[in-house]
Formats: structure tokens, sequence, C-alpha cells
């Protein structure tokens, strides 16, 4: 056989392959090359994996979120589903999509690893710490920011950095939190990058999204913890700047046994929330997906809890609008700061 001839078969096997990818992932080959050439992290990625199934049996919509589409509250353990809504719609789960690029994050390296921060982590707007290219980082630090804050730039440095350790392309770390998804049997999601930006190849439902949740509470206490600190700064240090690491739960601090765990927000989602807390040892989860405002998110996720805990025979909390609005207004102020601060050093740079 001559040497053309076989270079001929090469490409032919080569393009065969690449078009077998698009049929079988409808669209997603940017995700990651048909020519793996990484050093493969399944074997890291499929160590901390719980599997968890929702009980709607009992489940029922609540009257006073008739203009919410879609919303679910469910115990924690049993998984029985208290009260939902549009559970099975696929929609964006934009910054929810934190709570899995951090786990594949952790299986690939440990918390102590420094990260150092490269240009392309930087133009993720709108929710951003403000990192500066060549700045390094714990990646602890880095998880606050991306789970407690969701900022993007975070999120994102973050994803590149294990990439990097482990010696994979960034797109084969999407490839490794779409297998993660697999083995969480979240058969309606697909994911498209770490941080949740919209992507018509990025979406999930709250269904899925519980089974991710379950997974973090049972296997991730460092996410767990993530998503309860609020205001542990990042301090300048000689490798970086100062950042702040306010947390955006509207009900972490206002409705009692709230410890997490989530907000999120894009244009296609609209503002969302993942609300984890315990009353009387009773744990539950509520997801609220598609509202207008902070406000209607997180009274609806309040809601939502008093409605669940209602049914275990406690006084609901009835969080007012004043009580929210209080809180805004601290985070409004401390917004302004950042911000502030951010255009600062970036006209002195």
């Amino acid at each position: 056989m001559s040497k053309k001839i076989i270079i001929i078969l090469l490409l032919l096997f080569v393009i065969c392959g690449a078009v077998s990818y698009v049929f079988l992932h409808r669209g997603s080959l940017a995700l990651i090359s048909p020519l793996f050439t990484g050093q493969d992290q399944t074997e890291k990625i499929s160590k901390k994996v719980s599997q968890f199934r929702l009980d709607f049996t009992k489940s029922k919509e609540l009257s006073s979120l008739e203009q919410v589409p879609r919303y679910i509250v469910y115990h924690a353990d049993t998984g029985l589903v208290y009260y939902s809504k549009g559970t099975g719609l696929r929609m964006s789960p934009a910054s929810f999509t934190k709570l899995l690029s951090a786990q594949v994050v952790l299986d690939l390296i440990p918390l102590d690893n420094q990260i150092t921060v490269s240009d392309k982590s930087l133009d993720k707007v709108p929710t951003i710490l403000g990192l500066k290219t060549g700045e390094t980082l714990p990646a602890s630090d880095l998880l606050r920011g991306a789970i407690a804050t969701s900022a993007n730039d975070s999120a994102q440095a973050l994803a590149d950095g294990a990439a990097s350790a482990v010696k994979i392309f960034p797109s084969e770390f999407i490839y490794y939190m779409n297998q993660k998804a697999q083995l969480l049997q979240m058969t309606h999601s697909h994911f498209a990058n770490p941080d949740g930006l919209d992507d018509q190849n990025q979406y999930s439902t709250l269904a899925d999204l519980a089974k991710l949740v379950n997974n973090v509470q049972k296997n991730y206490p460092d996410i767990v913890l993530a998503g309860k600190s609020d205001n542990q700064d990042i301090q300048q240090t000689t490798t970086h700047g100062k950042y702040y690491l306010p947390n955006w739960n509207g009900l972490l601090g206002v409705y009692p046994g709230v410890n997490g765990l989530k907000i999120a927000y894009t244009e296609e989602a609209g503002y969302s929330t993942i609300i984890t807390a315990i009353r009387d040892n009773t744990p539950v989860v509520a997801i609220v997906s598609g509202t207008g405002s902070y406000l209607e998110r997180d009274r609806a996720a309040a809601d939502l809890l008093d409605a669940a805990y209602l049914t275990k025979g406690l006084p609901p909390v009835r969080v007012s609008t004043l009580m929210l609005n209080r809180h805004y207004q601290v985070w409004g102020d401390l917004a302004r700061k950042i911000r502030s601060e951010i255009k600062l050093t970036q006209s002195l740079n």
C-alpha cells in the first residue's frame, strides 16, 4: 500500500470520527475535539458520585407562586417533594453551573493548589471579582469567589487552573463536566462552559439540578462551606490584590436555618436561587428559577420553605419585603464600593 493511500485512509478515519461525534452530540463539537489528547481523568471524577431520586407522589403546586415558572422544595435526605412546578422544563442553569464545575475542579486538584490567572478568565461580565492577569491565588479562595459571590472570572480561573494542573485542555474540562453530569444521571442536562453564561448547548432542569445539589451535600463539604461563607474576603498578598467576597444569597441571615447554597442569574434564566436550610432536624432544599427580580426570587424561596416546614408542624417565618429590602440595602452599598474600587484599579493600570 502506497504512502499516499495510507495518508488518505487516515484522513478519512479522522473525518468519519468527527462526523460521528457531531451526530452523537448534536452540535456540541466545540466542547471537545474527537482527537482527545489529554490524560484520562475519568477515574478521578467518578469517585464522588451519589445517586438521588425525587419522590413526587405527594407534590402539588403552591397557590401563592402562580407567577413563578419553575420551583421545587423537597426533603434533602428522602427526596420527598412537597411542592413543585415545571421541574422537567428545559432551562438555562446559569450560575448553578458553578456547582458542577466546582465539583470537577475538586476532583482534579486539592484546594491548596496555586492558580495563576490568565487573560482568558477575565472577560466574564457581569459578576466578577476583578481578577488581574498574572495574579496567583489558592483554589480555596477562588472557590469561595465562584460559589458565594458567583464571580464568573473566579469560576473560569478555577476551571482553567485545574485543567492546566492535570494537563488537559479547557475544552476537555467541559467534557468532564458533562461526564460528571452523566454519572449523576442528569439525563436532561448539557454544559458548554464552567461559569453558567447562556449558551444554546447549556441547559438543565430543576429535577436534574436536585441531583447535582444532593451530590454537593453528600460529597463536597468544601462547596457547602463556600455556599454559607459571607464576607470572607481575600486579603491582599504579594501575589494578588484584595477581593471582597459577599454572599448574594438573599435568605442567608434572614430566614432561620438557611445555610446555603447558590444564586444564579442570566437574561435567559431570570433571577434564580438554590436555598438549603434545616429546622427541627429537617433538611430542606428549595430551588426557584425564572423570576423577574431579587425580591420575587427570595420571597418565593421563603414561601416554599414555610410551606414545606408547615407540613412538619413548624410555624412559618413569613419573610417580609421590608426584611429583604434591608438586606438588599447592605448589598447595594457594598456593590457600589466594589465597582468603584475595580474602576479605580483599572484606571491606574
